[in-house]
């Protein structure tokens, strides 16, 4: 599917998020105690997140971003 963007026509691959892992590194471990694993992708992990930590769900949705 395509999707315009800015003037530009650009595929749409649907959705692929980073994982948690290659966001965070060896602290991705750390999201283990909010049931967030780090092979996770990282939109199902904010979703996780943002009723038990939401400054952690923003923060790791901002840190994705920057990839």
């Amino acid at each position: 599917m395509f999707c315009r963007y800015g003037g530009f026509f650009k595929l749409d691959v649907g959705g692929l998020m980073p994982l948690v892992v290659e966001v965070l590194g060896i602290h991705a471990h750390v999201l283990r105690r909010y049931g967030v694993l780090p092979d996770e992708e990282v939109g199902s992990a904010v979703a996780k997140l943002k009723a038990a930590a939401p400054h952690l769900a923003e923060f790791l949705r901002e840190a994705a971003s920057l990839q």
